[in-house]
């Protein structure tokens, strides 16, 4: 069994950065490209035909660059589809490397595919190929990734609680449930924290706020299990021991996919 690693965030994106564009070989009516990186679940962008290649490009702009060491996807089909997907980065748009070389996800669930960050380039571009059917994509962002720590106090991973509509009869006997969907919850704490953890967790705070972000809880040992989730409201985190160290609590939830 691996080491435990510790826990990562993926909510920095180049995507949408200032000066950059971001465009798709093809979408269907009402299915843009810029959907995929508002890190909401409501909308998604979907090519206009199977056949492909597909790309998804982004350019940073004249002089500019940015680098990514890891690529983020969810509300996908590209598992059932089977499609292949790479993400490479070029200098000048014309001669591209892969910063990922073609794979399957292993499923139609959120994924993360970490990768050694090659360094600032001005194009990026995601390529779908091989899609049986429409390929469609509702959160798909890259960037630089956020490692936190390790958590100081148990969790666990897996809590979970149905959201149900539930009816009892006058004697308390089960009477109907509907349940609408299952919620997906988890607890960190982080005491004792440095001045260098919090300024990474209140970037993210200052940074995203009430957004989705990608969750690894274990990235050596379970890398498959990524979660889409968004802070509670409240961000709290007291200062001890005349302010040289702080208690960080994080609260996420999100819908079990």
């Amino acid at each position: 069994m691996a080491p435990w690693a510790k826990i990562k965030f993926f909510w920095k994106t180049m995507l949408g950065s200032e000066g950059s564009s971001l465009t798709a070989s093809s979408a269907l009516s009402g299915f843009d490209v810029g959907n995929i990186h508002n890190m909401m679940e409501t909308g998604m962008w979907m090519a206009s035909e199977a056949a492909g290649p597909h790309y998804i490009i982004y350019d940073a702009g004249v002089g500019g660059g940015e680098g990514a060491d890891y690529l983020a996807v969810s509300g996908h089909n590209l598992f059932s589809s089977g499609a292949m997907v790479s993400l490479q980065y070029s200098s000048d748009g014309q001669a591209y490397t892969d910063a990922l070389t073609p794979f399957t996800p292993s499923s139609d669930r959120s994924f993360v595919r970490e990768f050694l960050n090659p360094g600032p380039f001005r194009y990026w571009r995601l390529v779908i190929e091989n899609s049986s059917v429409q390929p469609c994509l509702g959160i798909c962002i890259w960037g630089l990734s956020s490692e936190l720590d390790y958590a100081t106090s148990s969790f666990d991973p897996h809590e979970q609680e149905i959201k149900a509509a539930v009816n009892l009869s006058q004697g308390g006997y089960l009477a109907g449930a509907h349940a609408s969907y299952t919620e997906r919850s988890i607890s960190l704490k982080f005491e004792d924290a440095d001045p260098s953890l919090y300024e990474r967790v209140s970037e993210w705070w200052e940074s995203s706020g009430m957004k989705n972000i990608f969750v690894m809880w274990e990235p050596a040992g379970h890398p498959e299990e990524v979660f889409l989730m968004r802070p509670e409201p409240r961000f709290s985190n007291p200062l001890k021991y005349g302010g040289a160290r702080r208690d960080i609590s994080i609260d996420l939830t999100g819908r079990k996919e």
